[in-house]
């Protein structure tokens, strides 16, 4: 008996998924648990594992398709069953010529099965990648046109990028350096100045750039949106304040030497501010809420969202209920979630649902930024490096920097200003803990 193979809802906020790659064509055979398809929603990326075995039948979409959610993709069965119960309604057989013409749909029109179905078979064995295949690759700046898959039908996968060196010096970068050890005075040395004067052209040919032309990602245009969006449509203001981070960092460095004996877990200092900030917010209710439809929703609880880098982009996933939770178990959880969003794997849901948002980018060294809102949050807590700075006393001590940015349509300056000062005295006592 025909399955008819539905594109998966990964999370209820989730309505399309994009369709990456096809692992399979039309006619393999398939066993129960062999990858399909991968897809990704605009947080993660998926593969997809046949639930039964069989023949492929047929295929419904194309790659780079954006398939809305339960809709039909492709059916397994047996040769000869039908599968035009199954087709979706936009991808019909056409009639060409009073003769049915099976087709699919995509963005750039309706193209025949038989081109596609082409096109699968011939990128397989000539440049098509897994996902994980393309971050690696441009992770480590590798072409993968010039690399040999050795996946299914010569599919590049990861270790196959692994296999392959990383880019070290571009053609230029080679060049400026042939440059700079040729002797004084050599045709091909470049002066600082004639560079100065404009008049390099004259004493030596420039050097060649390498221009790469990179496709902006799903994710990444959602993100650019969602921020362009946040900044157009809400009032955004940010203050800054400095906590003394004497005892703060005293801490740290305890359960640091800890977390090496078993069963210490191993404490960070986004976990301890998330705590702070989970324990300091519910005496502040007017940032503990959301802001939608010129409507205001406060909430009894903090969901924190803590910012993610991943190799993708920017995720932020959310702890619910963080007030509520101990130190260890809000740890255990962010690592988690950090973990889920740097392999792809998290459900969408776990990104929804925050009631502030934080951003550390203290561990790149950073004193001050401006952090965007996060919609329809009305709060983002900025944290930054903890830097040495002079008190009343005559003394040096450690100071953590804080970036409070608020939506001034829900939120005055003073109560975010109350807020961050009381932030920063739970952190300079811990009293948090």
């Amino acid at each position: 008996m025909s399955t008819p193979i539905t594109m998966p809802k990964q999370g209820q906020s989730v309505e399309s998924c994009v369709l990456l790659a096809w692992m399979k064509k039309k006619g393999d055979r398939v066993n129960q648990g062999d990858v399909l398809f991968s897809y990704e929603t605009d947080k993660a990326s998926f593969e997809f594992e046949s639930p039964v075995a069989g023949v492929l039948l047929d295929i419904f979409f194309n790659e780079q398709d954006d398939v809305p959610v339960h809709t039909a993709v492709a059916v397994v069965g047996e040769p000869g069953e039908s599968v035009e119960q199954y087709r979706p309604e936009r991808n019909k057989p056409a009639i060409v010529n009073g003769q049915t013409s099976p087709s699919f749909s995509t963005s750039t029109g309706t193209v025949p099965v038989s081109t596609v179905e082409n096109a699968i078979a011939a990128g397989a064995g000539s440049g098509a990648a897994s996902p994980r295949a393309r971050r690696k690759a441009e992770e480590r700046g590798t072409d993968l046109s010039r690399v040999t898959g050795t996946g299914p039908r010569g599919r590049i996968i990861e270790r196959d990028i692994l296999a392959q060196p990383a880019l070290t010096k571009t053609a230029a970068e080679r060049r400026i350096a042939e440059n700079l050890s040729a002797p004084a005075g050599h045709p091909g040395r470049v002066r600082a100045a004639d560079l100065i004067s404009g008049e390099v052209h004259q004493t030596a040919s420039p050097a060649e750039d390498i221009v790469t032309e990179v496709k902006i990602s799903n994710m990444r245009k959602i993100i650019g949106a969602r921020m362009l969006q946040s900044l157009q449509q809400s009032a955004q203001l940010t203050m800054n304040a400095f906590a003394d981070a004497t005892a703060l960092t005293a801490y740290r460095t305890q359960v640091k030497a800890r977390s090496k004996e078993p069963g210490w877990p191993d404490i960070t200092i986004t976990d301890l501010i998330a705590l702070a900030v989970a324990r300091t917010l519910p005496s502040f209710p007017e940032l503990n809420c959301l802001y939608k439809d010129e409507k205001v929703f406060r909430y009894g609880h903090v969901h924190v969202a803590v910012a993610v880098d991943t190799p993708r982009g920017l995720m932020v996933p959310v702890v619910r209920f963080a007030d509520l939770l101990s130190l260890e178990d809000l740890s255990a959880a962010l690592k988690e979630l950090a973990a889920q969003c740097r392999e792809g794997s998290i459900n969408p849901d776990l990104l929804t649902g925050g009631t502030i948002t934080i951003s550390n980018l203290g561990i790149f060294g950073i004193e001050s930024f401006t952090p965007i809102l996060n919609p329809p949050q009305v709060a983002i807590l900025g944290v930054n490096a903890i830097a040495p700075r002079p008190v009343q006393t005559g003394e040096v001590r450690p100071h953590m920097g804080f970036s409070l940015t608020i939506d001034h349509r829900v939120v005055d300056g003073a109560p975010g200003a109350r807020f961050l000062k009381a932030l920063c005295d739970h952190i300079a006592v811990m009293d948090f803990i």
